[in-house]
């Protein structure tokens, strides 16, 4: 499978969503319980920078067209968790900018909160949540002032236990051919987020080979794998997040959370079971309430 982005184009008003509706159509067709990518293009003032979102096998049926109205979008019916976050750095204004700029370009409707912003050799990154989605957002790129993908969240208010896969996603590098110039030398990068219970000290992010340390902040966590500017994503799975206690004890791993099932406890499952008619809900580990 070829998995190389492909070039970055201009496109005609209204492509945005009828382009994006039926790749994630496709991808949604595709064989369970694999990382398959996903190809969303994003337009801003002539400008297309294409994002590739490794979908877990938990999100699979829970993948939103973004051409949904705002009526028919899956939203919940809790809020996500009544600690404001602390973002160290920026000024209420910006805060305010990014959350309504990640929401604009990717869902397009819902109230965004900003948990996490950050600063590397790739850029500029951060995290919002919605009431229903996860979204890893990049910031002041070469084309556009915001750039995201997003992930549907089944309930925030409750998680698998002690980390919850939200959203993961990335780029080629700028060097792939058939970019654009504007793009030449811009890294490659892959992402991971979600949420985490208090106990989790160290959450670990593995692709292509390559393992970082997450950000963990504001009950959440965010780590960036940065690669060459030549590089593309690879057709081999090889995805893994891992969250480690305080005192690195491994907790959990994403490829065993990807095998189980998670339900609150009036029997409502937030993770996993849902392609399974005869699953017995009773059988699931228990969600536990973020935060």
């Amino acid at each position: 499978m070829n998995t190389t982005l492909p070039p970055a184009r201009d496109l005609p008003p209204g492509r945005q969503a009828e382009i994006r509706a039926r790749v994630e159509r496709a991808v949604t067709a595709r064989r369970p319980f694999r990382f398959a990518p996903l190809v969303t293009a994003v337009t801003a003032v002539g400008a297309v920078v294409a994002v590739v979102a490794f979908l877990q096998p938990w999100q699979r049926n829970d993948a939103v067209d973004p051409a949904q109205s705002a009526a028919t979008a899956p939203v919940t019916t809790t809020s996500p968790t009544p600690t404001t976050p602390v973002i160290a750095g920026l000024t209420s204004q910006r805060i305010a900018e990014i959350e309504e700029g990640c929401v604009k370009i990717s869902t397009g409707s819902g109230k965004g909160t900003l948990y996490q912003y950050g600063e590397d050799e790739a850029g500029k990154w951060a995290l919002v949540y919605t009431e229903s989605a996860a979204l890893i957002c990049t910031i002041d790129g070469p084309s556009m002032p915001y750039n995201a993908g997003f992930s549907t969240v089944r309930d925030l208010a409750w998680m698998t236990d002690p980390v919850a896969i939200d959203a993961n996603g990335g780029s080629a590098g700028g060097d792939v051919l058939g970019n654009k110039e504007i793009y030449r030398g811009l890294h490659g990068t892959a992402s991971a987020a979600g949420r985490v219970t208090p106990e989790v000290g160290r959450v670990t992010f593995t692709y292509d080979g390559q393992t970082v340390d997450a950000t963990i902040a504001n009950g959440t966590f965010v780590a960036r794998n940065i690669f060459p500017a030549d590089w593309s994503i690879p057709a081999e799975d090889g995805f893994e997040v891992r969250a480690y206690d305080k005192a690195g004890k491994l907790l959990a791993s994403s490829v065993d959370l990807g095998k189980k099932c998670f339900a609150t406890p009036d029997g409502r499952v937030v993770h996993g079971a849902w392609n399974m008619a005869d699953q017995d809900v009773t059988k699931c580990s228990k969600a536990v309430r973020w935060k």
